[in-house]
């Protein structure tokens, strides 16, 4: 199968091609706990938000009204970055291959996050990690997901309108950026119910056609394979 290069696919990073749930839930837990005993679910529901608003959030949820968010902020990526240089945070292997795949076939392959840059450089050194043509970070935008900011950014710097960048997200959140976008989309993992734009399926059943066959591009041209 030949794969025309006209496509490409943005990759969602937190949920999707990495479980760094527990890591922020860690990290939010110990930020919590250096000033409190920690309620049972106050950490709970932040999926797909950045990390400021999860800090914001849980300053809320708690009454923090005197706290600085922008300290807590540095404070829990600090944690996490240290524990994604200890190999905390793995990556799927799934994910991995298909991305490998992708690139093998000649198609653009990005990764597009609400995650910092300083936290995304940190779970790329991971020697089994392929290359990625482009990376946009949660830094790199004025507005995070779900405003479609990210993925327009990912879009444009592959120059490639984003009714042809197949995005692949396990959030909400990322689902509603990339639909606001104009991005086809295809939701892994175990959220939600088929949509028009994107369905739930398994990140291991994906390969390089069955991602295309799960959210065709549309365009005039038809097929991408």
């Amino acid at each position: 199968m030949t794969v025309v290069k006209k496509w490409a696919v943005l990759f969602d990073l937190d949920g999707t091609l990495v479980d760094t749930a527990p890591l922020w839930r860690a990290a939010l837990t110990a930020l919590i706990g250096r000033r409190q005993a920690v309620p049972a679910g106050v950490v709970d529901g932040l999926r797909g938000l950045t990390a400021l608003e999860a800090v914001i959030t849980v300053h809320r949820r708690l009454g923090w009204s005197d706290a600085d968010p922008i300290a807590d902020v540095t404070w829990v990526e600090r944690f996490v970055r240290r524990r994604h240089l200890d190999g905390g945070a793995r990556w799927d292997g799934f994910g991995l291959r298909l991305v490998a795949d992708l690139r093998q076939h000649g198609v653009p392959v990005g990764l597009v996050t609400s995650s910092s840059r300083e936290i995304v450089n940190a779970l790329l050194t991971h020697n089994d990690v392929p290359r990625f043509d482009v990376v946009v970070c949660g830094d790199d935008v004025a507005r995070a997901k779900p405003a479609p900011d990210p993925y327009l950014l990912g879009a444009r710097r592959l120059r490639l309108p984003p009714s042809q960048c197949v995005v692949v997200e396990d959030s909400p959140t990322g689902l509603s950026s990339a639909m606001a976008a104009g991005c086809p989309v295809v939701v892994v993992g175990d959220y939600g119910s088929p949509s028009p734009s994107g369905r739930a399926t398994c990140l291991a059943d994906l390969t390089v056609p069955t991602l295309f066959a799960a959210a065709p591009p549309e365009t005039p041209d038809g097929d991408p394979s």
